[in-house]
C-alpha cells in the first residue's frame, strides 16, 4: 500500500497585509451612513433609565463585584458594600449626561446627519486600516491584493479549483484541488475550516510564534478536519508534518517566517 499525494500547499504569513486603498473610505463611508440607523437601534434598546439600568448599569456591577473583596475595608472605612453603592449610583446618574452625548453625536449639523459620528469615523479610518493590515487581512487576503492562506487552503480542501490562481508569490503548491468533505456537507467545512484557520493563525501571531500554541493551534486543526473529513476521500490528518501524512499545519520556516503547510492524500 502506498500514500497517493493529491495536494501539499504552503504559504507564508505576510507581515503586513496593507489594505487595499478604497477599503479604508468604503470602510468609513459605510459607517457613516450607518450612523442613523445604529442612533436608532440604541434608542430602541435603551429607551429610558429604567432600561439603562437593566442593561448597562446591572451588568458592569455584574461584572465589578468579583474584583471588590468582600472583606475590605478603604482607609476612610468604606467597606465593599460602600464602594459597590457608591459605583452603581454613578453609573445610574449618568444616564441623562450619557443620553445628552449621544444625542450631539449623532446630531444634525449642517444638514447633515449624524455629522460629529461620520468625522469621527473618517478620523479613525488609518487606525482601522493598520489593525486589519496587522491582523485578519494576513490570513485573508483580498481580491485585488491577493488571496490570503485562509481562502486558498479552504478552497484547496473543497476541490475549488480557482485556488490554483491564489496562491501567488507568497507560497507553493504541488497537485490539484482535492474535496475531502462527506456528501453535501462541502460548504459546512468550508465555513468552519476557514474561520478556524483565521482564528488558529491569530493565536500564533499574539503569541509571537510561540512553539507551545503552535502545537496547539496544529492539534485543533487535525481534530476539526477529522471531524468533517469523508474517510473515503483522505486519511486521517495528524498534528506533525509527514511525508505519507495528511495535515494542515502552522510552521515557522529557517527564515522565521509563519507558514500554513497543508498536504492530503490517501493510502491505496
Amino acid at each position: 500500500m502506498a500514500f497517493e499525494k493529491k495536494f501539499e500547499l504552503k504559504m507564508y504569513i505576510l507581515e503586513n497585509a496593507e489594505v487595499s486603498g478604497h477599503m479604508p473610505d468604503a470602510w468609513a463611508n459605510h459607517l457613516g451612513e450607518a450612523g442613523a440607523l445604529i442612533k436608532d437601534k440604541i434608542d430602541e434598546r435603551i429607551p429610558d433609565e429604567v432600561a439603562f439600568i437593566s442593561k448597562m448599569v446591572k451588568p458592569s456591577e455584574d461584572g465589578f463585584r468579583p474584583f471588590v473583596d468582600p472583606t475590605f475595608v478603604s482607609r476612610k472605612e468604606r467597606t465593599s458594600d460602600n464602594i459597590r453603592s457608591a459605583r452603581r449610583e454613578n453609573m445610574t446618574k449618568s444616564f441623562a449626561r450619557w443620553k445628552e452625548n449621544l444625542g450631539k453625536v449623532f446630531a444634525t449639523v449642517d444638514g447633515v446627519v449624524a455629522k460629529l459620528f461620520k468625522e469621527k469615523v473618517q478620523a479613525a479610518k488609518d487606525r482601522w486600516a493598520l489593525k486589519i493590515g496587522a491582523g485578519t487581512l494576513r490570513m485573508t487576503g483580498d481580491k485585488i491584493r491577493g488571496r490570503g492562506p485562509a481562502p486558498v487552503a479552504t478552497y484547496y480542501l473543497v476541490g475549488d479549483n480557482r485556488a490554483k490562481d491564489w496562491v501567488g508569490p507568497s507560497g507553493t503548491s504541488d497537485g490539484e484541488p482535492y474535496n475531502i468533505a462527506r456528501n453535501g456537507e462541502r460548504n459546512a467545512l468550508k465555513t468552519a475550516i476557514q474561520q478556524r484557520i483565521i482564528q488558529g493563525g491569530l493565536m500564533v501571531i499574539k503569541s509571537e510564534m510561540d512553539p507551545a500554541q503552535i502545537t496547539a493551534q496544529n492539534i485543533i486543526n487535525a481534530s476539526l478536519l477529522n471531524g468533517l473529513r469523508d474517510p473515503a476521500k483522505c486519511d486521517i490528518f495528524v498534528a506533525t508534518a509527514g511525508a505519507d501524512k495528511c495535515f494542515c499545519l502552522w510552521e515557522v520556516d529557517t527564515e522565521g517566517r509563519l507558514n500554513l503547510h497543508v498536504q492530503v492524500g490517501i493510502t491505496v
